[in-house]
């Protein structure tokens, strides 16, 4: 098959002459030839593209005529008709755009809190680099949030504490050049990670508005439908609303556009992804432009900066309950009807059975029957052993042994994701390692679930379906295995 290459998201990100290990001084690099764009694209103010689109007015097809994907332009009241050329005689563009393509330092700054128990990890990262001068949003709202967290801990190690679990916190370089920093990180820790990893929080647009957004994989939502429940909305219109009781539920599927997407579609470590957005009819956020700006952020995004302060006490329990918890609060039951819902919706939005027939899906269907079955087993089974561990009469000698239950369902707890990893990859793009999620090949930001049965039905022929469809029932069969 035969993909459209776009780096940052649908080929592969981080450093595209290291791809699958650490770009560090003296490794072997590869070429970079259908790795990058070749096409420049250069962000231009509506000003400046006006005398453009309008030049082409009535010259050659209509953009709606040539691609499904075309949803209309908003500039039809600007007297633009969104031709596509060629531009009539006497029409020219003087356009320089001047590239250089180096091999440059780029610096991630990492903190740890050692916790007790040695194999269990969990990471919070943001980065810190912007497209322009402003980024009061992108990224500087999720830059203060995560120092605002990194602070409160502190406070808390001055007063004695320590964590269970070991707590990274990441300052992630590079971001907006292809997810650089937090990609060459995760493949340099690859091993550490793959045996240690519990989750990443991932904190990129903290606040731009009141509207509470999560893309999370689906072992983490019992997490966060508590901690949100914990935290009071800085939009009450009934006094106590929490920020759970003014969000409508809704989680995304995990995609890319940012630094999550190695630890989930690389490593498959757990990711979540949390901000406050726009909300519909909100003021217009200046994403990626000089306007997002302290200003702007001050008097449109958040006056007050209350949402920013809620977002990191959101980011600070979820991080200290997964770190904190004697049992991980990961619910593998969430997983099973997850992928339930996914396959229902390929089975809507495909054609693979008309043409292939009903039972094409039956295999997959079955695995996540039993992965169902097995997570439920799973689930029931810590629920028990924290039940226990609170006991009045628990004894030492039953704590350390009780103790040692509860290591081994945290492990498989922890190791569950991992298990929808195949090594090979996804056809064309293998630096794709998950069969539940990765971006959409034609989508970027936006997740695609099952992609390599997705996108064999889009782009190949029946028996490329088959053969995804019998690597990911094998792959589901395999993580229900891993909690047996």
């Amino acid at each position: 098959m035969k993909y459209p290459l776009t780096f940052e998201t649908g080929f592969a990100p981080g450093d595209p002459t290291t791809i699958g290990y650490p770009s560090k001084p003296g490794v072997p690099r590869q070429t970079t030839e259908g790795k990058i764009p070749t096409i420049p694209s250069l962000p231009l103010s509506y000003e400046e593209a006006l005398p453009l689109l309008r030049a082409l007015n009535g010259h050659g097809p209509a953009a709606s005529s040539l691609s499904s994907w075309w949803h209309g332009g908003g500039l039809g009241y600007k007297s633009v008709s969104y031709n596509v050329g060629p531009s009539p005689p006497g029409v020219t563009l003087n356009l320089v755009n001047e590239q250089e393509y180096v091999t440059t330092d780029q610096w991630d700054t990492i903190g740890i809190i050692n916790g007790t128990v040695a194999d269990e990890v969990v990471i919070i990262g943001n980065h810190r680099d912007a497209w322009i001068a402003g980024g009061a949003a992108d990224p500087n709202s999720g830059s203060a949030a995560l120092n605002e967290v990194v602070r409160a801990f502190g406070a808390a190690l001055e007063k004695g504490w320590k964590p269970q679990r070991t707590i990274v916190f990441a300052s992630w370089d590079g971001e907006e050049y292809g997810l650089v920093g937090s990609t060459e990180w995760v493949e340099e820790y690859l091993p550490w990670l793959t045996k240690a990893a519990v989750a990443y929080i991932n904190v990129d647009v903290a606040a731009n508005g009141p509207h509470f957004e999560v893309a999370a994989a689906p072992l983490l939502n019992k997490a966060i439908y508590e901690v949100a429940a914990e935290v009071l909305s800085p939009n009450q219109t009934i006094k106590g609303q929490t920020v759970a009781d003014l969000w409508d539920g809704h989680i995304s599927t995990m995609g890319s556009g940012s630094d999550f997407t190695a630890f989930q579609d690389f490593a498959g470590v757990p990711s979540i992804n949390l901000e406050f957005g726009q909300e519909k009819n909100g003021p217009v956020y200046h994403y990626h432009s000089n306007y997002d700006s302290f200003t702007w952020m001050d008097k449109y995004g958040d006056p007050g900066f209350k949402y920013h302060e809620a977002i990191a006490k959101i980011i600070a329990l979820l991080a200290a309950k997964l770190a904190e918890e004697p049992v991980i609060g990961f619910n593998a039951t969430d997983y099973a009807s997850g992928l339930e819902s996914y396959l229902q919706r390929m089975r809507d939005t495909t054609k693979a059975e008309e043409t292939m027939g009903k039972d094409v899906f039956w295999p997959l269907e079955k695995a996540i029957q039993a992965f169902k079955s097995s997570s439920m087993v799973l689930d029931r089974h810590a629920a028990k052993l924290q039940a226990q561990l609170s006991s009045p009469e628990l004894t030492t000698s039953r704590k350390k042994s009780l103790y040692a239950k509860i290591h081994a369902v945290n492990s498989e707890y922890k190791l569950l994701e991992r298990k929808f990893l195949y090594q090979p990859g996804l056809d064309g793009r293998s630096w794709f390692k998950h069969v539940v999620f990765a971006p959409g090949v034609w989508t970027g930001y936006a997740g695609a679930t099952f992609p390599g049965i997705v996108e064999a039905i889009e782009f190949g022929k029946d028996w490329e379906v088959k053969k995804w469809v019998a690597i990911v029932t094998s792959v589901v069969g395999g993580a229900a295995l891993v909690m047996s």
